[in-house]
């Protein structure tokens, strides 16, 4: 709807209908008083008829409130570049946490006003203030009155001075004050799927009321033995009245005892050939109306095109898959849900926040106009699964540990603290299942300094990562024989362990069928598969026999080298890290194989 520009000879406007949401002060008055709401008209009482009789249209409705219930109301404020959320303790976030006591209350709020907007089409926000604080609900409509004197009444009580009203509604697009809503458009089909029901329940019923009547003509006689009556008399011969008899008898016991003969064995009855076919029933109803059943399928279907929603919310996703029935969920929040959100939204900004911000912290109208009320749909919405991803990046460096926490599902408070972690990282050394990232992470954590080899072979217990300087080294000449030593070194181990993860990925082939992948060679088919510490035992046996043969001539003992091959390999097998010369260089030098 559109707004008059107010002249600058105009007073001020705080009485003004503005858009579909009207504040009003119960001791201020109002000129016009059936600009508050339309009189109750007879639609809105008929869709509150069908909303307690049709229970597809009540699932509708309440559906509506439960999604709008799952989204989360901030303050905005608009600078020019768009709004932003406002920050904590300011005055609209503070006026905000006082709407309907913050954000649980507010859930409860918006489920009952996405009902309201379903249904009528329109509501009530009323605060009223109890043992001095306010206090607000959602009423109905029709439950809210003011009279020609001004005087605001909810359910025929009157509200005590000093009260806020607020109308909500969704404006009919021929009458903007008046409300409207689906539910309106929808009636002729309420009454039908009504109607339907009534039909079909009256079948039903009518079956129930009567057995019908058996007609058997006079002149046919039965065999048939004699019966006992109800008041002890033996009725005899072949009479009509004696067939019935001996009928209601077996089938009497048919149906309470199945285990019975009579539940089986058919009933013989011998009459007069001449009057076989002279025997009538006679019943009081129809047959079930099969017609029925599909018209009232056909009204459902038009029912959930007709109201704010995707249709199948009311016809069912019984036949739909998983990704389907999230198509439809996706749909509904972008199509209908948000859309009716920003309404809300903009009514309690326009209703609430704004006339509080200018009544109780003095702000001018036009700062006051660029504050908001913004929505949050996150928590509606299926999040995809990105676990996988997030401990890949955060293994990478390039995602927060906060980060990995929330993509797993656990909250920041489940991080572990100082303590733990530093437990967690002796453990890993302890276990040799540690990289150079954590030995370096865990000894910068201890305070301990992180040894490096000397340039003459020898491991200073004072050097660190730090890079050298210039003083340490004026000039460049060819490498020493430590250097050389340490090349040779670096090279025969990374020969070790090609061979030893050759032979795992062999033995992994063996003892995995799935394990052979096409294009994929023996030494890196660990990183397709996960391997257990158990199956790494296993597939690396026996594959550091010859390091005893060549450690001497390295510079090193196969009693420093083989434990530092076989956990690395072992690190690289259950982790299923990619080998690399950078890696095996640093993990033999922060592990000290070198003399």
């Amino acid at each position: 709807m559109a707004r008059r520009t107010p002249k600058a000879t105009d007073p001020a406007q705080p009485t003004a209908l503005v858009a579909s949401a009207k504040r009003y002060k119960i001791d201020r008055g109002d000129s016009d008083p059936m600009k508050a709401r339309s009189t109750d008209e007879s639609w809105q009482r008929g869709v509150w008829h069908f909303f307690d009789t049709v229970g597809e249209y009540r699932f509708a409705a309440e559906w509506v409130g439960a999604q709008l219930s799952r989204a989360i109301l901030f303050a905005t404020y608009d600078d020019g570049n768009g709004p932003k959320r406002v920050k904590p303790n300011t005055p609209a976030d503070q006026s905000m946490d006082t709407f309907f006591g913050g954000r649980d209350g507010q859930a409860e709020m918006l489920a009952t006003v996405g009902v309201h907007y379903t249904v009528p089409g329109e509501c009530f926000f009323v605060g009223q203030t109890v043992n001095g604080i306010e206090e607000w609900t959602v009423e109905p409509a029709s439950k809210v009155k003011r009279g020609a004197d001004g005087n605001w009444t909810l359910y025929g009580e009157p509200l005590p001075s000093g009260s806020s009203v607020i109308r909500t509604w969704r404006p009919h697009p021929n009458n903007p004050r008046k409300a409207n809503s689906p539910s309106r458009a929808a009636l002729p089909i309420l009454s039908e799927i009504e109607r339907l029901t009534m039909h079909v329940a009256a079948q039903v019923d009518s079956r129930l009321a009567s057995a019908g009547i058996l007609f058997l003509p006079k002149e046919m006689t039965f065999s048939a033995e004699g019966v006992r009556n109800a008041d002890g008399s033996t009725a005899t011969g072949g009479s009509a009245s004696t067939f019935v008899k001996a009928l209601y008898d077996v089938m009497s016991t048919g149906i309470t005892n199945r285990e019975d003969a009579s539940a089986l064995v058919p009933i013989v009855i011998t009459a007069e050939a001449e009057y076989l076919d002279k025997a009538n029933l006679m019943t009081f109803w129809t047959d079930l109306d099969e017609n029925a059943i599909e018209l009232r399928k056909e009204a459902l279907r038009r029912l959930g095109l007709a109201l704010d929603m995707p249709p199948e919310i009311v016809t069912g996703t019984g036949e739909m898959n998983h990704w389907g029935a999230w198509a439809v969920d996706e749909a509904a929040i972008k199509s209908h849900t948000e859309p009716l959100l920003m309404r809300i939204a903009n009514d309690i900004a326009k209703g609430f926040l704004r006339p509080a911000l200018i009544e109780a912290y003095g702000l001018p109208p036009e700062e006051a106009r660029k504050y908001g009320v913004g929505i949050d749909t996150s928590e509606m919405r299926l999040r995809p699964n990105r676990s996988k991803e997030a401990l890949e990046l955060h293994d990478r460096g390039e995602l927060s540990s906060t980060a990995l926490l929330r993509e797993t599902g656990f909250d920041p408070e489940d991080a572990p603290d100082e303590t733990e972690r530093r437990t967690w990282l002796l453990r890993k050394i302890a276990q040799q299942t540690t990289t150079p990232e954590v030995v370096a992470q865990a000894a910068a954590m201890l305070g301990l300094p992180l040894s490096v080899p000397e340039p003459d072979g020898s491991v200073g217990n004072e050097r660190t990562h730090e890079a050298p300087s210039l003083q340490e080294h004026p000039e460049q000449g060819p490498p020493s024989e430590a250097a050389l030593t340490a090349a040779a070194l670096e090279a025969a181990a990374e020969q070790m362990v090609f061979r030893a993860l050759e032979r795992a990925g062999n033995r992994l082939k063996s003892k995995v069928r799935a394990a052979k992948m096409p294009g994929v060679e023996a030494p890196e088919l660990y990183l397709w598969h996960t391997v257990s510490t158990e199956m790494a035992e296993e597939l690396l046996e026996g594959a550091w026999d010859r390091v005893a043969r060549f450690a001497p001539g390295l510079g090193t003992t196969a009693d420093l080298l083989t434990p530092v091959l076989d956990s690395y390999c072992r690190v690289l097998l259950t982790e299923k890290k990619p080998h690399s010369r950078e890696l095996l260089s640093q993990y033999l030098a922060l592990t000290k194989v070198a003399r």
